[in-house]
């Protein structure tokens, strides 16, 4: 016996071993992702590759901002040409092509909310490795991407620099290493601007040599760098050789639009290649700031997180470039081929294809409700075959208990209301944590909706602790009088059954209405608990103790012609210790003999008390088939989605969104335990409930923004060439843009504000102000323009009608490689640029049918006369007006040490100095300022 009752102490279903198995199985889940969440340190043998150069590399091509239209841009695009023609001079099997000859014409949304077209010209610097198989040099080969340009706000370390030095290494490591396919390295400039060098690299001859890409980016500033996306199945099997860290979720969030901004990516899916999107994602407050730099990391972060981005673009790029079996290149075709995949613990891939993610599905909706259903029914039938051979019913429907008809009917009733709240019970929990979920989003979206900006953990726990109070709480509720939960193991059957119901119509509703691979989760949680539900059930039919209910164990007790043996607690045995897991021993007593007295004393059993009901060994299997999978898929995501869209709120996200989702996955990752959540103990329910109001009060209170976790604030300018008025613009959040942040300037003293909503920024406000001569800006450049030159030579125009209804326009700027054609009136429907040879839109873009707000144009020489011919949409008696600039965006502080050609942005530099510690500034347009004429044909 007392072997018997250590092993029930240890293996029961009871408090203390639920508590800590199940404490166990989430700490060691949460502490492996956490740990393998990490940046991996830099080996001292790197593969092959020279890390220390890639470093030195780094320090060259992010030392300062360098935009598209800067002469810093020029420097870094002349030391990465050096770089490469000094590789390819000791390899005659690499050849380099410094484009100077492609143009491109197309018309994008891509990046607007308003519909536009591009024109821009070339100077993308390309390496050609050749293949060692023949078959395989001019056509099957690999493209690997990455753009050396910068924004002006930002000298762009992760974003792109650490992908540049990484193309750099491999162009060194492929040309000592002959892969068997050829690789062609796109080196573009333009991608900030608008995917720019990407298009214009489809007008180059090597793109015909390559049928499969890898592009790597920066959408953050540093981490892990994630798998963005994929194209198709075949070259995700490269990624399985590497650290992966991938999500088909991220993939869903930019088909769905979800994700607004672009990578060259999409200019190369658009072009029918097969290929892979390999970025940073973390530390979106740092993006696009003076931060994504190498002194804005710290040196093991910087080190590492490029580390991170070579060893992820080698693994990959090997057995891209080096398949010739065909692997990474033959594809699934039709309905459901696309790709569904994610890691596990950075450890391992799984990958396949939504075609059968979909049968899983269809399987499980038909199968599993048939198996499950037989199986309850078999239960009951031999749970209610075992309750009449112990006399159950005779017990509970006695003279003896029941001697009257309200007794009985009051006890029908009592009975009914305990089954009706044991079958309700699960649904009671979802929807308290739904409503409570509901509302801690509200209070974080009302009282401090940035603090996930710099305290996601800490938001995380508040959410995770409420959910599962909200489910620990129903669920053990109502206890018995010995401070338990009746029946344990027939209520874990119940509410197992009525979680697979929940995951069921899940499925149905993932599988019919919302078609995506990020559902595989959905999937494996109803497949565990359709399996533990199924042992549950043959735990039953086996007899299991635990299923009985308190009336279940007293009808056990010996009856002898209405003869009760009555079990009376002893003073010397105590009362119950339920938290220590110690039962009061109840002593059977007979009553006073009688006539109907038996002859020969019997002796009943002692009655069980709830917590001794648990059976031995069926919960520890149960529980580890349906708890672990379900949390260990739910809590990948969460990070993913908790580090992706923290620091979104600023870019005009909607709290309710983001907050949403963390509520979401939080439920996500807890609900699992329901099961088995009626044996919690009581003090890690306290404990967890201290946890959420310590974490729900910080979280509350706590200030959203930091140094480390700044606030980003969006800066233009813009001057009226007409009225020489300028005008600088601020955009942010407008809890602190017009009462905190632009009081801080002197150029805003006694200045009105205006302050709209951001018209490109939802969420945001925009606070414009007109400064004086002081802050006016300077284009630089000449000579004779060096200083404040006259504001009506920054740029030159001429509009000039050259039919009915079209118009040749001629636009020149000082020192700029950018002007912008801006229609507000009547809209183009074609255009035409003198000396792009008559090539027209590229392949796949067309103007929309109600024409063109805006032409971009980019030269790749600076000062150049743009003559654009366009055709208006609308009628001939119709005026055309809009508006003709340039833009910039050099600046003093940005050229030091190199590429200062006098630009001067003294607004700028203003809220660089004035800007309060936790806040910090970036670009709003792809022009820190411009300057116009308005026109009128």
């Amino acid at each position: 016996m007392g072997f018997l009752t250590g092993l029930s102490a240890v293996l029961a279903f009871r408090t203390v071993p639920t508590t800590i198995l199940i404490t166990v199985i989430y700490a060691a889940i949460f502490s492996a992702l956490l740990i393998t969440d990490q940046l991996p340190s830099v080996p001292k043998r790197t593969q092959g590759l020279d890390f220390q150069q890639a470093y030195r590399d780094l320090h060259e091509v992010a030392a300062r901002p360098h935009p598209f239209n800067s002469h810093a841009n020029v420097l870094v695009r002349s030391y990465i040409l050096n770089r490469v023609e000094d590789i390819a001079s000791s390899y005659d099997h690499v050849s380099v092509d410094f484009d100077l000859s492609s143009n491109a014409s197309w018309a994008s949304g891509l990046l607007s909310t308003y519909p536009y077209a591009v024109y821009y010209e070339s100077d993308n610097v390309l390496v050609k490795v050749e293949g060692s198989d023949k078959e395989y040099q001019e056509s099957g080969g690999l493209l690997l991407s990455a753009h050396w340009d910068s924004v002006s706000t930002a000298p762009g370390a992760t974003d792109d620099g650490m992908g540049v030095v990484t193309l750099l290494s491999m162009v060194k490591y492929f040309a000592e290493n002959r892969p068997s396919r050829t690789v062609v390295f796109n080196i573009n400039n333009g991608e900030e601007d608008g995917l720019n060098g990407a298009h214009a690299f489809m007008e180059h001859p090597w793109v015909n040599i390559t049928d499969t890409f890898l592009n790597l980016e920066g959408a953050a500033a540093g981490g892990r760098p994630l798998l963005f996306r994929a194209t198709s199945r075949a070259p995700l099997v490269s990624w399985s050789t590497s650290r992966p860290h991938a999500n088909v979720i991220t993939g869903d969030a930019f088909s769905r639009g979800v994700i607004r901004s672009g990578t060259d990516y999409s200019v190369y899916e658009q072009a029918g290649l097969k290929g892979l999107d390999f970025a940073f994602y973390r530390g979106r407050s740092r993006y696009h700031t003076k931060y994504d730099s190498i002194p804005g990391m710290s040196s093991d972060k910087s080190k590492n997180a490029l580390w991170a981005m070579m060893e992820g673009t080698l693994s990959s790029s090997l057995v891209l470039a080096n398949d010739v079996k065909g692997k990474t290149r033959t594809e699934s075709v039709g309905q459901g081929s696309e790709p569904v995949y994610f890691d596990l613990f950075g450890a391992i891939m799984i990958l396949f294809t939504f075609q059968t993610l979909w049968i899983v599905n269809i399987i499980l909706l038909t199968v599993g409700p048939v198996i499950l259903l037989m199986l309850v029914y078999f239960e009951h039938i031999i749970r209610v075959t075992s309750r009449i051979r112990s006399g159950y019913y005779r017990a509970v429907n006695g003279d003896v208990h029941f001697e009257n008809f309200m007794a009985r009917a009051a006890a029908d009733i009592k009975y009914f209301l305990k089954g009706f709240w044991v079958w309700s019970k699960f649904w009671t929990a979802l929807l308290l944590g739904v409503g409570f979920q509901i509302l801690l989003v509200v209070g974080y979206a009302k009282l401090n909706p940035f603090v996930i900006h710099t305290h996601p953990w800490l938001v995380l726990v508040s959410a995770l602790s409420l959910a599962y109070l909200t489910t620990v709480l129903a669920l053990t509720f109502p206890l018995t009088k010995h401070g338990v939960v009746p029946a344990p193991e027939q209520q874990k059957l119940s509410v197992l059954l009525h979680q697979y119901v929940l995951t069921w119509a899940l499925l149905v509703y993932t599988t019919s209405v919302v078609p995506l691979g990020g559902t595989y989760f959905i999937t494996a949680w109803n497949a565990v608990v359709l399996l533990g539900a199924v042992l549950a059930c043959v735990e039953g039919m086996a007899g299991a103790r635990g299923y009985e209910d308190e009336e279940e164990i007293a009808s056990q007790r010996h009856h002898v012609r209405g003869v009760r043996y009555d079990a009376v607690g002893t003073a010397e045995n105590g009362h119950q210790d339920s938290e220590n897991g110690h039962q009061r021993v109840d002593v059977i007593e007979e009553t006073e003999a009688t006539e109907v007295t038996p002859l020969i004393a019997q002796h009943g059993q002692p009655a069980r008390s709830s917590e001794e009901q648990g059976a031995i060994g069926w919960w520890i299997a149960q529980l580890l088939v349906v708890v672990p999978l379900p949390v260990i898929l739910a809590s990948h995501i969460a990070v993913i989605m908790l580090f992706a869209m923290n620091q979104t709120l600023i870019d005009g996200t909607s709290p309710f969104g983001v907050y949403g989702v963390v509520s979401m996955l939080a439920l996500l990752i807890v609900l699992p335990l329901a099961p088995f959540s009626m044996n919690m103990h009581r003090w890690l329910n306290s404990i967890v409930l201290l946890i959420f109001v310590l974490s729900t009060l910080y979280t509350y209170l706590a200030f959203p923004f930091s140094q480390e976790t700044p606030l980003k604030v969006y800066f233009a300018q813009s001057v009226d060439l007409d009225t020489s008025r300028v005008v600088t613009a601020l955009s942010g959040p407008r809890q602190f843009l017009s009462t905190v942040i632009i009081p801080r300037f002197p150029s805003a003293y006694n200045q009105a504000l205006d302050c709209t909503d951001a018209p490109d920024k939802l969420g945001l406000q925009t606070c414009k102000w007109e400064v004086g001569d002081a802050f006016v800006p300077s284009p630089g450049g000449s000579e004779r323009y060096y200083g404040q030159g006259p504001m009506s030579k920054w740029v030159t125009t001429s509009i000039k009608r050259t039919g009915p209804n079209s118009a040749r326009i001629k636009v020149q700027g000082l020192n700029t490689r950018s002007c912008t054609l801006q229609f507000s009136g009547k809209r183009v429907k074609g255009f035409h640029l003198s000396g792009d040879g008559g090539k027209g839109l590229q392949g796949g873009s067309e103007v929309p049918e109600d024409g063109l707000e805006q032409i971009r144009l980019w030269s790749r020489d600076w000062e150049k006369e743009f003559e654009v011919d366009v055709e208006f949409a609308g009628s001939e008696d119709e005026k055309a007006t809009g508006r003709v600039s340039c833009g910039w965006a050099e600046y003093e502080s940005a050229t030091v040490g190199g590429g200062r050609t006098g630009g001067k942005i003294p607004s700028l530099e203003e809220v660089l100095l004035f800007l309060p510690e936790w806040a910090v500034v970036t670009k709003s347009s792809t022009a820190l300022f411009d300057a116009g004429w308005g026109f009128e044909i």
